[in-house]
């Protein structure tokens, strides 16, 4: 059945039959309700809602989705821990792909697969779904939120590749000391320069299992030496975390002198500190070598160390165990304790 609206200069209509539903927007009662008859009949034939939109529409015009890129960029992806990472993407996409020079209207499920398949051409699964992510999250603002004229989520419309094997890779005691000869720190003075802060950074993310955007957002306030433990107001999950100092950790930290409760623990900016830390990784030939890696090393490290699962969860924040820390929260100075065993 068909359902017309007015909504303030312009009419609504909504077809439902079948479980399938279409709506689109018309300057006028009649337009809606003869968009509504043929649209309807279209269901009854078995028509895709997809294909519905495309042939009773008239042809899309007007909002490019460029704009909605921009708009996105400007004023979502700048609230977001990953906003650097989003922005960029979001210039490639404005740069290099034809399809997204056009009208948003006109964008469909079996283009975003055809864009899909190119990109896969060119780079891993694991990006093409990130990508996608991205993309989707930006149709559904331009729908939801910006009225910019589409009834879809053509994104909604198609496959994600398949995501591929976890990384297994660790980082040994010889792999980390090449990168670490490299930016030239020795592991004891205090770092002066951006080189050797990102070697710190590793040796710390070596300790603690911390992502490299926390220690990145660290400062020294959040440092309590005496509570061991380093606090994390917001991580990737969006929650508080309380992270146990081990003494290796402590010792560590303590060789920096200048600890002013409002500089960041490690001063360098994401987007050298990812340029020094990747030349490094190459000049060594351990291109192999990431730095989430360290990640996947400290908490090899850990896990034989606790209890259980929910101790090492604690720790990491690990994504798919964050609603059981809600009922198992152990102080961190425990936790730093059993790490020292």
């Amino acid at each position: 059945m068909a359902t017309i609206q007015k909504r303030k200069k312009s009419w609504r209509a909504m077809v439902r039959r079948k479980g399938k539903t279409v709506t689109a927007t018309f300057d006028t009662k009649a337009q809606a309700e003869a968009w509504a008859i043929s649209t309807e009949a279209k269901i009854l034939e078995g028509f895709a809602v997809e294909a519905i939109v495309r042939e009773t529409l008239p042809p899309p015009e007007g909002i490019p989705m460029t704009e909605a890129l921009k708009r996105y960029a400007d004023e979502v992806s700048s609230t977001k821990r990953g906003a650097r990472w989003e922005q960029i993407r979001i210039k490639a996409f404005m740069r290099n792909d034809n399809l997204f020079q056009r009208p948003i209207a006109s964008i469909t499920g079996p283009d975003i697969a055809e864009w899909r398949n190119k990109r896969l051409r060119k780079v891993a699964a694991s990006s093409v779904n990130r990508e996608l992510c991205l993309l989707s999250s930006v149709f559904t603002y331009a729908m939801k939120e910006w009225h910019m004229g589409i009834t879809f989520n053509p994104c909604s419309l198609v496959t994600k590749p398949r995501k591929p094997r976890p990384r297994t890779q660790r980082i040994s005691l010889e792999d980390r000391k090449s990168p670490i000869g490299h930016l030239n720190w020795d592991g004891r003075k205090e770092p002066k320069t951006p080189s050797q802060w990102v070697a710190f950074a590793l040796y710390l993310a070596l300790e603690t299992a911390m992502r490299k955007g926390e220690i990145l957002s660290l400062q020294w306030s959040n440092i309590d030496f005496e509570a061991r433990h380093a606090y994390l107001e917001r991580t990737k999950n969006g929650e508080e975390r309380y992270v146990p100092l081990s003494k290796a950790a402590m010792s560590l930290l303590r060789i920096v002198k200048n600890r002013d409760p409002d500089l960041p623990v490690v001063p360098v900016a994401t987007g050298n500190f990812d340029k020094l830390f990747r030349l490094a990784r190459i000049a060594t030939g351990l291109k192999h070598i990431r730095f989430h890696d360290s990640r996947r090393e400290a908490t090899t490290t850990m896990a034989p160390k606790l209890s259980n699962v929910l101790e090492l969860a604690a720790i990491t924040g690990h994504k798919s165990l964050s609603m059981l820390q809600i009922y198992y929260k152990p102080k961190a100075a425990d936790l730093a304790a059993r790490l020292d065993m």
